[in-house]
């Protein structure tokens, strides 16, 4: 046994501790700890070492990586610590590159839908891609517990919700997929996911140096496809994935359309881009 100071001993406690997968509640194990300031950009830590240790664990049946760290943190101290004025700084595009193509990529993935679809943004920050939707006659309202919140009489109602950027934050992931699911609609419904999921972009063999594990950017909740389907079952919804950022859960759709859109998608965006169409 080493003779370890109690501050030591209380880590290594951690590290020992039997903790639960999140998501399929198997067992999970320790996989690495990096510094609080860890963020995506490619200078990985641009202001320094905060001295903070953030320990990630990975789930040995579905593939899941998350931390604990965040758990019990209340809303200012998500404000203060992770969503402040600083935020930008860690994620640049958060603000307006991003909502410009999340607007572009919903219209690709429902061409034809504009009048039948009733849709809400969630974890949609400022707002932006709800309003560049709303100025092509979508009906779209934005949902953000951090940010903007227009959902009101539409509640339950929701045929299709987009969440890009928002599952790899949430510290309870069937608390944020439930939250969604109050808003949906009873009959058909959509919900497009864009997130990374770590299949194939972290060796187990090494430590956890996937740029997408940046706890400064409130990145916590790491999924694999096979986490996200595990999601998708619970509420009985079908998972469709065609590539590693984008995904698709739906209700009384097939697995095979949500495919299908999800490629006829790609497709759109690859050709509106080429054309530098809006």
């Amino acid at each position: 046994m080493l003779n370890l100071p109690e501050h030591a001993r209380s880590q290594l406690d951690q590290l020992r501790e039997a903790v639960f997968c999140k998501v399929c509640k198997d067992s999970s194990e320790p996989f690495d700890v990096v510094d609080l300031n860890k963020t995506c950009n490619t200078n990985i830590y641009p202001k320094g070492l905060s001295g903070i240790p953030v320990l990630y664990r990975r789930c040995t049946a579905c593939g899941f990586i998350f931390t604990n760290f965040f758990d019990n943190f209340t809303d200012d101290q998500w404000q203060s610590i992770i969503y402040n004025d600083e935020y930008a700084e860690v994620d640049p595009d958060y603000k307006f590159r991003r909502p410009h193509i999340n607007a572009k990529e919903i219209r690709c993935l429902l061409p034809g839908r504009q009048r039948t679809t009733i849709g809400v943004d969630y974890g949609g920050g400022n707002g932006l891609t709800v309003d560049i939707l709303r100025s092509y006659g979508w009906k779209f309202d934005c949902v953000d517990p951090f940010g903007r919140n227009d959902v009101s009489e539409r509640r339950g109602t929701y045929n299709f919700c987009s969440a890009f950027e928002v599952f790899e934050h949430l510290p309870d992931p069937f608390f944020g997929l439930s939250q969604i699911m109050e808003l949906a609609s009873p009959d058909q419904f959509m919900l497009l996911i864009g997130t990374a999921i770590n299949d194939g972009s972290v060796d187990l063999g090494s430590r956890l140096n996937w740029s997408y594990a940046a706890p400064r950017n409130g990145h916590i909740s790491l999924h694999s496809r096979k986490s996200l389907g595990i999601l998708a079952k619970h509420y009985n919804l079908k998972y469709s994935s065609v590539s590693k950022g984008t995904h698709l859960m739906t209700r009384n759709i097939s697995e095979r359309t949500g495919r299908a859109m999800l490629l006829r998608s790609k497709a759109l965006l690859k050709v509106s881009n080429l054309l530098r169409l809006p």
